[in-house]
């Protein structure tokens, strides 16, 4: 019976079977984010409470899973519309799956059954797969994730808007996914990053809008766009992103995202500064101190603590720096494939910089051997291929040589070079084959 109901639960369109994903420091950090805005009151609530009743499910919080899944079925059935009832398929969906998971098979079959009726009162349109209430709760529901859930998302909003076109809150949220600025001018994020892409290409009164536009973020309190008028900023002066964030923080003493954003402005201070100088070691035990109180509200955030290592590395506090690194290594099988490339590699530039240069290869290479595309990936395949050939270390080019997903990327061009060097390969076999090798050696001439 239990095999047979989830068969059936697995069919259905809910955040369960989904594929979110299940690594637990994501989940904690978008809680915390999720649980933040609910605070400030959300518009969103359905999304937002069905959300969050999967997360705290995934955490391990059947309770509170229960309570937050209950709220969005009450602000529906309030709501009492047709959209309310399509909506009630995925809320109900998904508490089929929390009983099931509780081994409450009774309640579970129970919230199945409801799932059924309502499909069939409110069937999809035709010519679409999903009903549209429920590709837009999808489209919602992935844009909170990753850059390939994101890109799902559009997939979704648009399906939805197949069917509503002229619905606004299809095209907000395709929008969002897809930064597509054009489509709603008016919102303050949208146009920030307009104002920001735009100076790519022409910064003539781009400065200027984009300080009318921190004016309006200051006095609306909508804090949503400061990251990028900051970063704008930042590409003209650090001081200018810097005098901007004091300018937040003091506006809004209690708002722990312009702390956050203050303490990243003061990071690129640091990073900008000359190593030999006294004032930069100052100004990295500032940062310090205000990632120090980033990370106490944001427990969760892997950015901050990475940012917080560093900072305390450029202070001269390689020992806090260390432990930092320690925890989230013995923590890296809670983080998804992008984030543990990005640790590995913000380790190995760590490593780098402590003159540990062996080690700093050996966690890049460690970079390499993730699955999945990311900028960090890409950065220490870089860096593996530059001191690979130079040809200085015949015992690296050696591990390099034959290591999995990293010969398999550039074996071919490393070979090359390794023969223009002017560097021996010595290849021992036990077999006929030319083609495989039990072993190589490379050593210079």
């Amino acid at each position: 019976l239990s095999d047979s109901h989830k068969e059936q639960i697995n069919t259905l369109e809910c955040h369960f079977t989904w594929d979110l994903g299940q690594y637990r420091n994501e989940l904690q950090g978008l809680r915390r984010n999720m649980q933040e805005v609910e605070q400030q009151a959300c518009i969103r609530l359905i999304h937002h409470y069905n959300l969050l009743g999967y997360i705290q499910q995934s955490l391990g919080f059947n309770t509170e899973a229960l309570k937050y899944l209950h709220k969005a079925e009450s602000v529906m059935q309030e709501q009492g519309t047709e959209e309310a009832g399509v909506r009630l398929q995925v809320n109900k969906a998904n508490l089929a799956w929390v009983y099931f998971l509780m081994g409450e098979m009774d309640k579970s079959k129970g919230y199945l059954e409801e799932v059924e009726r309502l499909q069939r009162m409110h069937p999809a349109p035709p010519g679409c797969a999903l009903h549209p209430e429920v590709s837009g709760e999808k489209g919602w529901t992935l844009v909170k994730f990753n850059k390939s859930k994101k890109r799902q998302a559009i997939d979704y909003f648009k399906m939805a808007l197949k069917a509503e076109p002229e619905r606004k809150e299809w095209h907000k949220g395709l929008a969002i996914a897809m930064r597509h600025l054009n489509l709603e001018p008016n919102n303050l994020l949208l146009h920030a990053l307009y104002l920001e892409k735009q100076s790519e290409v022409q910064r003539e009164d781009n400065e200027r809008q984009m300080q009318d536009l921190l004016e309006k973020t200051l006095e609306t309190g909508d804090l949503e766009c400061l990251g990028t008028i900051f970063r704008y900023f930042g590409t003209i002066s650090v001081d200018k992103a810097i005098e901007a964030a004091e300018r937040a923080r003091e506006k809004f003493p209690t708002s722990n995202r312009v702390l956050k954003y203050l303490a990243n402005c003061y990071k690129w201070k640091v990073f900008n500064m000359k190593e030999d100088k006294m004032e930069r070691k100052t100004l990295a035990m500032k940062s310090t101190k205000l990632f120090e109180e980033v990370v106490r509200h944001y427990p969760d955030s892997l950015r901050e603590k990475v940012a917080l290592a560093s900072m305390h590395k450029y202070a001269g506090n390689s020992e806090k720096a260390n432990k930092i690194y320690k925890q989230l290594l013995s923590e890296i099988d809670d983080f998804p494939p992008h984030s543990q490339q990005y640790i590995y590699y913000s380790y190995a530039c760590y490593l780098y910089n402590c003159r540990r240069l062996e080690d700093s290869i050996n966690f890049h290479m460690k970079v390499a051997e993730i699955p999945g595309d990311s900028d960090d990936k890409q950065k220490s395949i870089k860096i593996l291929k530059k001191t690979g050939m130079n040809g200085k270390n015949p015992r690296f080019l050696e591990s390099l040589f034959w290591n999995g997903s990293v010969c398999a990327m550039f074996r071919e061009k490393l070979y090359c070079q390794i023969k223009i060097k002017k560097i021996r390969i010595i290849y021992l076999t036990t077999s006929n084959s030319t083609n495989k090798y039990n072993s190589v050696k490379i050593q210079t001439k």
